[in-house]
């Protein structure tokens, strides 16, 4: 069975702008959604969000690893924005079947990966899916 799976962290606020986000973080976001705009799918988003990505190939837990190792400097200033009131989450999709997948099936958190979410007030939000016929 192969795996196709990817990780990013986003930041968001109905209030706050990604823009706003970046100059309070003082890092540039992979992506930025802003609330109302029309996005290729023709849904408007219904918060700002400001994203980190990983990309690139390998184990889940390893792509969250690296995703929150570029996010460790940042961490107090996430904690803040949290604290006034964005959410913050570390978004993991999986596709089981894909075409295009890995071999790669179980994953982890590492305590350091837990220890950041905690302190971060962010949230851990999996979605898996099955594409076998």
């Amino acid at each position: 069975m192969k795996v196709h799976q990817y990780c990013y962290f986003a930041l968001k606020s109905a209030t706050v702008s990604a823009g706003e986000i970046t100059a309070r973080l003082g890092m540039a976001p992979d992506e930025a959604q802003v609330l109302g705009s029309r996005s290729a799918e023709h849904r408007l988003p219904r918060m700002h969000a400001w994203k980190v990505t990983h990309c690139g190939q390998g184990p889940i837990d390893d792509q969250i690893e690296g995703l929150i190792g570029r996010l460790a400097p940042v961490r107090p200033g996430i904690r803040t924005l949290v604290d006034e009131g964005a959410s913050a989450v570390l978004q993991v999709v999986r596709y089981f079947h894909h075409r295009d997948g890995g071999e790669e099936f179980g994953w982890q958190l590492s305590p350091a990966v837990i220890a950041f979410l905690a302190e971060a007030a962010a949230a851990l939000d999996v979605d898996e899916y099955d594409l076998s016929e």
